[in-house]
């Protein structure tokens, strides 16, 4: 009896798990190892890797409400519906640095509901911004920036143009020299 019951809590935090999102993405991983093939002799290793959905937001959104001056982290969480996120810590990464735009991420261009924002491919660092847009408003994030430390991945969708209108208002005397 007591087996049963242990089977049917893990069967019910799995299905919660997969509602919510805490399960991790698999494009994220795909992408990752597609930058790994195009770089022989260079490793990733995991430092950060989550995927929360709506549920898990809200139930993020709630803690923060709770904690004290969480008042701007608790505005930008509202605008989002749901994030993958992944740090990966560098090792071995080649001087000349040279990636190609990841397989996963041309398909997203080819499908045309991305549009490729952003792209820096230098010596020492690549940067891909990829966004989603519906009826003239950005509802999807893609970013993926791999230097000589860290390796980061994004996704993120909700009301994206909101949370950068939002972080230019708030953050727009960053860099003032007066």
């Amino acid at each position: 009896m007591r087996s049963v019951r242990v089977i049917s809590i893990a069967g019910m935090v799995a299905v919660l798990m997969s509602i919510s999102g805490c399960l991790w993405a698999p494009d994220i991983d795909r992408v990752r190892k597609d930058i790994q093939s195009q770089l022989p002799g260079v490793t990733f290793k995991r430092e950060i890797a989550l995927s929360l959905g709506p549920a898990m937001l809200w139930l993020t959104r709630a803690f923060v409400s709770l904690a004290p001056d969480a008042d701007e982290a608790a505005a930008y969480l509202e605008d989002i519906r749901d994030v993958t996120l992944a740090v990966y810590e560098v090792e071995n990464l080649p001087r000349n640095l040279r990636v190609r735009l990841p397989e996963d991420l041309k398909k997203l261009l080819e499908r045309g509901e991305w549009e490729l924002t952003m792209k820096t491919c230098e010596d020492d660092e690549s940067v891909w911004v990829l966004c989603k847009t519906v009826d003239d408003t950005i509802n999807g994030i893609y970013v993926v920036v791999l230097d000589r430390e860290n390796l980061v991945l994004v996704r993120a969708h909700g009301r994206i143009e909101s949370l950068f209108k939002k972080a230019v208002r708030e953050h727009a005397h960053i860099g003032d020299h007066a």
